[in-house]
């Protein structure tokens, strides 16, 4: 009991002190951060001096009433420094897990490395310089949720894991837009409704437009945190950035829909001749059907996560989302590892062939002029030609047999 009382008593004097410091400093304070700041550690000092001067005499107290009494009020004390401790700290009061963070930090290392070496086989440069900025954004986001872990209270490290995760997957899919565009030319550019550097344009814009209010809600947010004020302001732009992306990528999926569609109806009825000859080669090899499915589902993936991304933030940063971190670990974290993960296996260019080059027109007149008509004659004329061909050979044939017969 002896020790119980002394830990009592100099807890009392560590909190009394930092009570005297904080309304000391307050009363001089004009700046509007220190203010709210010292504001909150007085509140907690206070709250602190509250629980263990009544939990102390509660040690003290002979009297089993008033006891019972003076642990209740210490009950509700204890309460009220709970409640200031919650309302005030990152992850809602819960560290990231470490270990599940740091298998997490290895994974995204790992892809970096293959990412680079492929990089450096392939030199697909377009796709390769916006998956590996996005694999770096993940990877500092997972080194910030670590250094949460071992300092919860670092502002640092919240915002550098918030702002990093919630913008990788903006230049993951940049690349895979990229992607598309070449598709469209190994396939034929009359089965898309975009021009191939129109994928990018477009949805790159879009990203770009995500990146910059996520971006901005996520400073006004982190102006919000320092300063200890409400984060709803910075938390409703980036909900607004989210929306958008959430948006874009569906636009995105309905346009490659579309064009997959387009694509399957004219090979059931003509078969791989009604496409691009040009890449004939690159169709007959068998990993490329699977390229076309894991790209679709990667970006199905992707576009889950965002979903969550967006129910999270609309929730605010203490929501249950938030601070339920077995939500992050499968609707973030797993979701874009496996999509990571498909567009590795699947790395375009070495799905292309090394030699292959696909050539995207990457010029101005390439992006706005409509050269559809163009494309669907040339088709046109291509399967003419194809069909006079065997036509003529059925004539003959014909003919043949007509000759050779019997009188």
């Amino acid at each position: 009991m002896t020790t119980e009382l002394a830990s009592y008593s100099s807890v009392l004097a560590s909190a009394a002190s930092v009570y005297e410091s904080a309304t000391s400093v307050l009363a001089t304070a004009t700046v509007k951060a220190t203010s709210k700041s010292m504001s909150l550690i007085a509140a907690q000092a206070e709250a602190t001096m509250s629980y263990y001067s009544l939990a102390q005499a509660a040690a003290t107290i002979t009297d089993p009433g008033v006891a019972s009494s003076v642990s209740a009020q210490a009950a509700v004390a204890s309460a009220y420094m709970k409640k200031l401790y919650d309302d005030n700290a990152n992850y809602g009061g819960n560290a990231p897990n470490l270990a599940g963070n740091v298998a997490l930090l290895v994974v995204m290392s790992i892809f970096l490395a293959i990412q680079l070496i492929y990089g450096a086989i392939y030199k697909n440069w377009w796709f390769f310089t916006c998956f590996t900025l996005g694999l770096i954004l993940e990877v500092l986001g997972y080194s910030g949720r670590i250094w949460s872990n071992k300092n919860i209270a670092s502002f640092d490290a919240y915002v550098l894991q918030l702002v990093c995760l919630t913008l990788a997957p903006c230049f993951l899919m940049a690349g895979v837009y990229y992607t598309i565009g070449e598709m469209t030319i190994i396939m034929g550019q009359m089965y898309s409704w975009l021009k191939p550097m129109q994928y990018s344009m477009i949805f790159i814009m879009c990203d770009l437009i995500a990146i910059a209010l996520q971006a901005a809600g996520g400073a006004v947010a982190a102006s919000a945190l320092d300063v200890l004020d409400s984060t709803r302001g910075g938390a409703n732009i980036m909900v607004g950035g989210l929306a958008f992306q959430v948006f874009s990528i569906g636009l995105f999926q309905f346009f490659w829909y579309v064009f997959l569609f387009r694509c399957y109806k004219s090979y059931k009825k003509y078969g791989d001749d009604c496409f691009d000859p040009q890449y004939a080669s690159v169709r007959r090899r068998k990993i490329f059907l699977v390229y076309i499915g894991f790209i679709s589902f990667a970006v199905l993936l992707v576009f889950v996560r965002s979903i969550y991304r967006l129910i999270e933030l609309a929730q605010g940063f203490s929501g249950h989302l938030a601070d339920t971190e077995i939500y992050f670990f499968i609707l973030e974290a797993l979701m874009m590892s496996l999509a990571i993960c498909l567009l590795l296996i699947t790395y375009p260019a070495a799905v292309y062939g090394r030699n292959t080059k696909i050539k995207v027109d990457k010029s101005v007149r390439a992006l706005f002029e409509n050269t559809q008509w163009l494309e669907n004659a040339r088709w046109f004329k291509f399967m003419q030609k194809k069909k006079d061909l065997s036509d003529g050979a059925d004539s003959y044939k014909q003919e043949e047999e007509k000759a050779t017969a019997p009188l």
